[in-house]
């Protein structure tokens, strides 16, 4: 098992290790030591694992539904009327059990029920394991856009059981690898190296192979939220791939790419900007180019520029200068470039191939 401290407000412990849930009652925490659980519908297996270590303890357990179209106001408002109608106290705490639209609405709800409840974070997929249930981000999408309303809020604990992801479809699984090798290609290429050499282990799900990029994102997320909770500076290199990714999300109503595939477009776009601004060689932009084809392929992305400047202009990122983005100096070190016009966002954007497998 591998234990991750992450320094952010009240702090944060992520812990990581197969078959963890079946001792679940030994890491989820609640100052009352009572519990809400809230889970998805794809992850019911872990779950009733859940549910089955924490019996005796739960005051509601509500199922919802995992799509991203279903991260808006009216999720959060369904969590918020079930745990009230439970009796929720301040010193209760949530279980968000699921991906990261779970986690990302559950989080959120906690972070306004009562002015402020804890809880606990229990991912079930790659992408909720390397990234969304990292840090204390939380929030809802907008017909404007993604994530343009939430708050920060950490979980106590997030707890990551490899074994959750048996189950989870071929496209879920390899979408969310994409987030794992973002936070290697930005912060250690080390982790870059020996897992762009086992993607073959990791598309064949091995554990020692996906416990190892697991581990290795978390770490790379939890120094990056420690130095930076509320995203002032540093936090902003962990949305590498997701200036254009968010936008090629939102063009697609939020149904036509998964979110791992849509910062792998958006990594792919990133590129040549970064070969412009940050001088990245153009052998480590292939070598980003190569993992991302392995990993996919992946639909197309919406490139209609009217659509996509639409949703650029309303980026979390963007001043009358241009719009922040995430650049590479090279495999294990990005930096953030402050104004990068959107025409040139668009220009890569129509531009960007990921190579056949």
């Amino acid at each position: 098992m591998a234990v991750v401290c992450i320094d952010a407000g009240a702090g944060s412990t992520a812990s990581i290790g197969a078959g963890l849930l079946e001792d679940a009652s030994q890491f989820l925490t609640s100052p009352s030591g009572r519990f809400l659980l809230f889970s998805s519908d794809g992850s019911a297996p872990a779950a009733a694992r859940v549910r089955r270590a924490l019996a005796g303890s739960l005051l509601a357990d509500l199922s919802l539904d995992d799509r991203e179209e279903s991260k808006t106001l009216e999720s959060v408002k369904r969590i918020a009327d079930a745990a009230i109608e439970a009796g929720v106290r301040r010193d209760d705490a949530f279980v968000a059990v699921g991906g990261g639209v779970v986690s990302d609405i559950v989080g959120f709800a906690a972070a306004i029920v009562l002015r402020g409840v804890a809880w606990n974070a229990v991912p079930t997929t790659t992408g909720s394991m390397t990234d969304a249930a990292i840090g204390g981000k939380t929030g809802v999408d907008t017909a404007a856009g993604k994530n343009l309303v939430g708050a920060f809020h950490p979980p106590r604990t997030i707890l990551i059981d490899p074994t959750t992801l048996e189950t989870l479809s071929d496209r879920d699984y390899r979408a969310g690898l994409v987030e794992g090798f973002k936070a290697a290609w930005i912060a250690d290429s080390e982790l870059a190296d020996r897992s762009e050499k086992r993607i073959d282990a990791l598309l064949a799900r091995e554990a020692d192979a996906l416990l190892d990029l697991i581990a290795g994102a978390v770490a790379v997320k939890a120094a990056i939220v420690s130095a930076d909770l509320r995203e002032g500076d540093r936090r902003r290199l962990l949305n590498f791939g997701h200036t254009l990714g968010h936008a090629f999300e939102a063009a697609g109503g939020y149904r036509d790419l998964k979110h791992g595939e849509a910062v792998a477009w958006g990594i792919a776009a990133a590129l040549p900007i970064s070969a412009r601004r940050a001088a990245l060689h153009p052998g480590e932009s292939q070598r980003v180019r190569n993992a991302l084809a392995r990993l996919g392929p992946f639909p197309a992305p919406d490139r209609d520029p009217r659509r996509l400047a639409s949703f650029l202009a309303r980026d979390k990122k963007a001043t009358a200068r241009g719009l922040a983005g995430i650049v590479l100096e090279r495999i294990g070190r990005a930096r953030v470039e402050e104004a990068i016009p959107i025409e040139e966002w668009l220009e890569s954007a129509a531009a960007t191939v990921i190579a056949d497998r």
